[in-house]
């Protein structure tokens, strides 16, 4: 070949080499516009300090040090609690309750750990502590085979319900009501707040604000750092009585008998609570023949699948922990705070996650849209575990999920009749987890 036509052919291959560069650098441009990588740094300080940076948006105070998330801390807790304190004093504010929620709902530890601990360490007196950690599996279970439909109303309700928007004064903490105020002021400083405060909470706003229990359940989630859709929206529900047989209040008795009179001490108006359960049951509640509601859903519009042939590993919020079963395949791994999912929820949160991840070694961590940071990496396939989130199956459909199934406290199968009550879900589930002396024990 003639020297022109090598340095012809030598220059073509330059120039085709140049566009080739031109085009990766032009979309790694585009995606970091779009999307940001972030470094998570090791340094709990500077940890929490950067996701204040990285997520300005973010309402709310910072995460609190005993809130601190990741599976060493999850498992503290795991050793630490007392299942026999829990059955005796579990409702009462200052009770020996787990605080273990975040850490379940992120997949820190699993269920079954849990249940498995409590279960070697207590026998049959960790039965109400395992019976309540069943709770989750139940709700969850029920996300499972109702997907979306969890987010409008089961069953028709039982009672009246309003249909008000939240009012400001009670996510500003003027009700006027020391009580209600000061289980507000919890849920927005820590994220967390005692079960059955969250019951109250929830049947003040439903019974006597009248609020429609949609708008209220969606709020009080996004401030939690425990936040799950089945555990809060179907308790939203079960106090409603859309899935329930009746609705749940409660009067002034029970809410001094619990918290001490902590708040009744202070309180300086009319309480609205101060009556018999007959007298309010007949001043909040009138029957009703309404239809069930349906509410509008919003997901994600269908995306093509994706034509690049590169597997990996893709890590959602409910599967935080180095222990992860998928977590020791060698592959690329992801996690994407993406608002589609993330948006709403608070700096505490973000910052608990921020703790989570940091447990887990060599994951790229990304802000931004899931489908668009996937497919500029090239990824064609993703591995990860099962979720009845349909946000997280939608924004993953593109990249020919493989869902690996997760952890269950019980192999037993659950039939959809039921689901429709913890009560027949527990009759099945209870006796192949507490085992052969809870079959033997005389039923009351």
């Amino acid at each position: 070949m003639p020297k022109s036509l090598d340095f012809l052919h030598l220059l073509k291959n330059i120039v085709n080499q140049c566009k080739l560069n031109i085009q990766r650098l032009t979309k790694e441009a585009i995606l970091m516009i779009t999307a940001r990588k972030l470094s998570i740094p090791r340094d709990r300080d500077e940890r929490l300090h950067y996701m204040h940076q990285m997520f300005p948006q973010a309402e709310g105070v910072p995460l609190q040090d005993d809130w601190q998330g990741g599976r060493h801390t999850a498992l503290g807790r795991l050793k630490a609690l007392d299942a026999v304190a829990y059955a005796k004093n579990r409702n009462f504010i200052n009770g020996a309750v787990t605080k273990l929620s975040p850490y379940l709902r992120h997949g820190c530890i699993t269920l079954k750990e849990a249940v498995d601990s409590v279960h070697a360490r207590f026998g049959l007196d960790g039965e109400k502590l395992i019976t309540e950690l069943a709770w989750r599996d139940y709700w969850r279970q029920v996300w499972y085979a109702r997907g979306n439909s969890i987010l409008s109303d089961i069953e028709p309700p039982k009672v009246s319900l309003g249909n008000r928007k939240l009012p400001e004064f009670v996510t500003q903490t003027f009700t006027g009501l020391p009580c209600m105020d000061g289980i507000v002021q919890d849920l927005r400083t820590t994220g967390y707040v005692h079960n059955h405060a969250r019951m109250w909470f929830a049947a003040y706003v439903l019974h006597w604000l009248k609020v429609d229990w949609r708008e209220a359940a969606d709020w009080f989630e996004s401030q939690l750092i425990d936040g799950d859709m089945a555990s809060n929206h179907l308790s939203w529900q079960w106090i409603a009585s859309t899935f329930s047989s009746k609705p749940y209040y409660f009067n002034k008795e029970n809410l001094a008998r619990y918290t001490g009179e902590r708040y009744c001490e202070k309180c300086r108006v009319e309480c609205p609570f101060d009556a018999s359960y007959e007298a309010l049951n007949t001043r909040l509640f009138t029957p009703t023949s309404t239809a069930a509601n349906v509410y509008p859903i919003n997901m994600p519009a269908k995306q093509s699948i994706s034509p690049h042939q590169a597997w990996a590993l893709f890590v959602h919020d409910e599967m935080l922990s180095p222990n992860h079963p998928l977590m020791q395949k060698n592959m690329q791994r992801f996690f994407v705070f993406d608002d589609a999912l993330h948006g709403k929820w608070p700096l505490k949160r973000l910052q608990f996650v921020a703790d989570c991840i940091n447990d887990m070694p060599e994951m790229e961590v990304w802000h931004g849209d899931t489908r668009e940071i996937l497919k500029q990496r090239g990824v064609g396939r993703v591995h990860t575990q099962n979720t009845p989130n349909l946000l997280v199956r939608e924004l993953l459909a593109p990249f020919n999920p493989m869902w690996e199934g997760e952890v269950k406290i019980t192999t037993v199968e659950i039939s959809e009749k039921r689901l429709q009550r913890f009560s027949r879900y527990w009759e099945k589930v209870g006796p192949t987890i507490l085992g052969d002396d809870y079959r033997a024990r005389p039923k009351n």
